[in-house]
């Protein structure tokens, strides 16, 4: 009798608690992220916060490149949903990928909106959409890794309606104390960066590999270091372009990844792989990781 003697015989059990060290470590991270913004106090819009390094007008459209920077994301968000379409109708992430890219595109008409005519009233209706996107992507990162359930309507709705909790918040505060809190939109964003730090390069999947869900978040976190330095990106090209204007480019590059890597056949791609034995445990549920 032939023995396979290529991994320890308690490798399964290794691999159930790696898997509940990553789901704890990430549980720790979103709750450790959630009482930091609590502690720091309320998170409001600056005066200055609307006042962009590249304010030209043209066409009679002001800060026209910041307006028009956005238009890769409307292209990109069709195709993204063109590409979920490809999906075998027996994909669970059909419908969380697909309002992410509906509320891609929203947040993409909201941004436009916004940098058209900049205030307080615009950027919240750009926030919310923007927020709602970074919802689902975690969403979708946890169902696929962690929990199957996390990808159903159920908690797609639950996504949904915290985005717009986040924005009612912001409104509520805004009439209470002059001053809106933006923290419950900035925890939501925050979650896909944390998540997939932590969780991608132990945590298996079936739809997207570690390196897909990395190199999206590596141009989320570009995208807002070029809005750091948007005055510097300004100079630097002899006002060509602005560092925020760069930002959606960056955008578009991440969820023009997403979009390139879904729609193929659903199947293990480099870098990801079924625990021996043939036990998907990207599919199960967080409750067998308590058992």
């Amino acid at each position: 009798m032939d023995l396979d003697t290529s991994r320890p015989v308690s490798s399964g059990m290794s691999s159930v608690l790696t898997r509940r060290a990553t789901v704890t470590l990430m549980l720790a991270m979103a709750l450790a992220a959630m009482v930091g913004l609590i502690a720091w106090g309320p998170v409001v819009l600056v005066s200055h916060m609307h006042h962009f390094a590249d304010r030209r007008t043209w066409h009679g459209i002001p800060n026209a490149v910041n307006v028009w920077s956005h238009l890769p994301l409307i292209p990109i968000g069709i195709w993204g949903l063109w590409r979920v379409s490809c999906l075998p109708a027996t994909e669970r992430l059909r419908g969380i990928w697909f309002w992410f890219f509906v509320c891609q595109l929203l947040a993409t008409l909201g941004g436009m909106v916004y940098h058209w005519a900049p205030s307080d009233t615009s950027f919240i209706w750009d926030q919310v959409p923007k927020s709602a996107a970074s919802t689902l992507f975690a969403l979708a990162f946890l169902a696929e890794r962690a929990d199957r359930r996390l990808g159903h309507a159920n908690a797609i709705a639950t996504g949904l309606i915290a985005s717009l909790l986040g924005g009612i918040w912001w409104l509520y505060t805004l009439g209470l104390d002059g001053v809106g809190d933006l923290r419950p939109l900035m925890w939501l964003e925050m979650m896909p960066v944390l998540l997939v730090a932590t969780g991608a390069w132990t945590l298996n999947g079936h739809l997207l590999t570690r390196h897909d869900w990395m190199r999206s978040q590596l141009s989320f976190v570009l995208a807002q270091a070029l809005d750091w330095g948007d005055r510097w990106f300004f100079e630097a090209t002899g006002q060509a372009i602005s560092g925020h204007s760069l930002r959606h480019l960056a955008l578009a590059a991440c969820c023009g990844w997403v979009a390139y890597r879904l729609g193929g056949p659903v199947r293990l791609r480099s870098g990801d792989s079924v625990p021996r034995g043939g036990k998907d445990l990207s599919a199960s549920p967080l409750s067998e990781l308590a058992s």
